[in-house]
């Protein structure tokens, strides 16, 4: 099959009406090379790969089951739009574009008309059917679209059909009015006409400020060959000098045909010497760089002809011109360097960092963790194999050269930290799913290729990078919560318990003092005195322990059980077991264990989750009150808090769940009867 859009599309409707089979089981990702893992997954992404296998278009869609990877795969090739989709288009939806994938096969007016896999299966016994393979229309300022990914694809030998027709979206709007809808913004319009934001603004002059349009308020609709026309008056005075110097250079018979080369060179200098230009900066936008420097976003786009073809895709490290001038200087990756109106001298590059040199560390064990982590250490009087230790030591080096010789240290003791509780500092080839490497990466999930998560300097700089941008306030948080903003682990609290661990290797890489001289923190850590950190037992009123161990919350007859159908409940059935009780009974803890959650949970309002041994998960909902914290150690009748009735309840009762292995069962397994 031809390797082009219409070979997707045609693809993609021979699979119209498909729909996965029970607990999301579908036939595509096993036709999928390295996907096989996906099954019982959702299948957005894995269809859309499936359709890039069956027609050969493997080269320029990448084979993933995450939208969020394919979505980063198409934006590092400069290959995403935000606007002025067409046919073959991947729509990415969602922030980030992590959400849902739909393909265009159709462009008509301002809606597209899209193919997609939409899985609809659940966990847990129950199945409820999705919509399966379907084609649908769907407006293009739709706000849950992130923008559209673009494939390259080449066309067959015997297929003139690379680029379908459609039906107005990319060609000449009609010139008349455009009336705004509520929520429209100047972007969107964009898209809607066909059009950029430099031929809108030109058409409108008395749009002032782009961020700021009217319901109601009426735009004249560009012609595009009209406002190309003017764009190259400037230009035919320079042509007839630049375009026969080629022709002259060769021709040896006179002196004076090399006598107009010469004054090209100071012509080249001297606007290098006057331009003035802005190095682009991340978060910056165009209309934000007009404003800062007293002009207007149209004549900015004026200013850089052909620099910007989309205004709403700027990146940093661009030049963005200031006075219409020539920019010679080719464009770089921006270091953080300030605006530089008056000159145009590249960035200077940033040195590498240089691990800390062990002579001379006055290092200790108090300066790089806290005086009492909040859990029960592991692992800190374990010898480690030289394997392991080289590892860790891998993971320093980067902390180091991300973080610098000052917070490095303790960012490689949230690193090893972690990796100890992946891998035990192993580099693994091949865990859950499709993780792997010193951290379990997933190449699905965007992390990198197998062969990157497997070599421990990338990952373990693709750890530091990633915490550095998803967890800026890294430096004041326990150990645990930088860890989870960047692995999003199941048990979040897990790294915490190889913190003493960590910080004995970080100081004896860095050379640093022994382990008992005081820091900065003051006395260091005593691991003998280590102890869960555990309340008083309450015992409230009836509170009896259960045949296996197990705890009854609250002593009080059981309301609605487990599994009750019924359309009131999200999910179609009751996910737990009620135990009605007067407003501010208090409870108590089912088990021992450990608090991952407590605070507000949306329709569970008061909320408090234990996380217990073997996979076990209980939660408590709809509290008036939460008596423990996230990290808190608990033993089996300790108080947790108070029956309420926040959140989506009809009266104060405890809510109660019991949660192995991520699905809900009926917690009577547990309390007897």
């Amino acid at each position: 099959m031809a390797n082009t859009a219409k070979s997707m599309i045609d693809k993609g409707r021979t699979q119209l009406g498909y729909r996965e089979g029970q607990n999301n089981w579908t036939k595509y990702p096993p036709e999928v090379p390295g996907l096989g893992w996906a099954q019982n997954q959702p299948w957005c992404q894995t269809w859309i790969s499936w359709l890039a296998v069956k027609t050969g278009n493997t080269d320029v869609v990448p084979l993933t089951a995450s939208c969020l990877a394919c979505t980063d795969w198409f934006k590092e090739r400069s290959q995403f739009h935000r606007s002025g989709p067409k046919p073959g288009d991947l729509v990415m939806y969602g922030p980030s574009g992590g959400t849902h994938v739909d393909m265009v096969t159709e462009v008509s007016g301002e809606r597209i008309r899209v193919i997609g896999g939409n899985t609809g299966g659940s966990y847990g016994g129950t199945y409820y059917n999705g919509d399966g393979v379907y084609e649908k229309w769907t407006d293009i300022s739709n706000p849950r679209i992130h923008g559209f990914a673009r494939p390259k694809y080449k066309a067959g030998a015997n297929d003139q059909t690379t680029i379908l027709p459609d039906n107005g979206g990319n060609g000449k709007p009609p010139i008349g009015k455009f009336t705004v809808k509520r929520g429209m913004t100047m972007l969107g319009i964009c898209a809607i006409l066909g059009v950029t934001l430099a031929e809108l603004l030109t058409a409108n002059p008395q749009v002032k400020d782009p961020n700021r349009i009217n319901e109601g308020q009426e735009l004249n609709i560009p012609d595009k060959k009209e406002t190309q026309k003017p764009q190259p008056t400037k230009e035919p005075s320079k042509k007839p000098e630049v375009t026969p110097k080629p022709d002259r250079k060769p021709d040896p018979t006179t002196g004076s045909e090399t006598k107009p080369v010469t004054p090209s060179k100071p012509d080249t200098k001297q606007p290098n010497q006057e331009v003035k230009k802005y190095t682009v900066r991340k978060g910056d936008t165009l209309w934000g760089i007009a404003v800062t420097h007293g002009t207007s976003l149209q004549k900015l786009l004026e200013m850089n002809k052909g620099r910007f073809p989309d205004p709403d895709l700027i990146f940093p490290g661009q030049h963005v011109n200031l006075d219409g001038k020539t920019i010679l200087v080719p464009d770089t990756v921006n270091n953080g360097t300030a605006c530089t109106c008056e000159t145009n001298k590249q960035p200077k590059p940033q040195k590498p960092v240089k691990p800390v040199s062990p002579e001379g560390s006055t290092l200790t064990l108090g300066d790089v963790m806290p005086a009492k982590p909040p859990v029960v250490q592991k692992g800190w009087d374990s010898p480690l194999t030289a394997t392991e230790t080289a590892n860790a030591r891998v993971i320093y080096d980067q902390a180091l050269n991300v973080f610098g010789t000052k917070d490095g240290p303790r960012a490689a003791v949230i690193g090893i930290a972690t990796a100890y509780q992946e891998s035990r500092l192993l580099n693994v080839q091949g865990g859950d799913r499709d993780s792997a490497g010193l951290f379990q990466q997933r190449p699905s999930m965007g992390w990198g290729s197998h062969a990157q998560v497997t070599d421990p300097n990338y990952a373990a700089r693709k750890f530091f990078t990633t915490m550095k941008d998803l967890a800026p306030g890294w430096k004041s948080m326990p150990l645990w919560e930088a860890s989870h903003k960047v692995q999003r682990s199941g048990s979040p609290m897990a790294p915490a318990a190889f913190e003493l661990a960590a910080a004995k290797l970080v100081v004896e890489f860095s050379g640093g003092k022994p382990a008992d001289a005081p820091g900065k923190h003051g006395k260091p850590y005593d691991p003998s005195k280590d102890a869960p950190e555990v309340q008083p037992e309450k015992k409230p009123e009836g509170g009896t322990p259960s045949v296996g161990g197990w705890m009854k919350p609250v002593q009080a007859a059981a309301g609605t059980p487990f599994g009750q159908k019924g359309s009131m409940w999200s999910s179609g059935y009751h996910t737990g077991l009620d135990l009605p009780a007067p407003q501010g009974t208090p409870m108590v803890a089912a088990g021992a264990g450990q608090v991952i959650e407590a605070g507000w949970a949306g329709a569970y309002g008061q909320s408090v989750v234990i996380q217990h041994e073997n996979g076990v998960k209980t939660r408590y909902a709809h509290m008036s009150a939460i008596s423990v914290s996230v990290g808190q150690a608990v033993q089996a009748g300790t108080q947790i808090g108070n029956v309420g009735s926040t959140g989506n309840s009809t009266g104060a009762h405890l809510h109660l769940e019991f949660i192995v292995n991520g699905v809900q069962v009926d917690p009577m397994r547990y309390l007897g009867g």
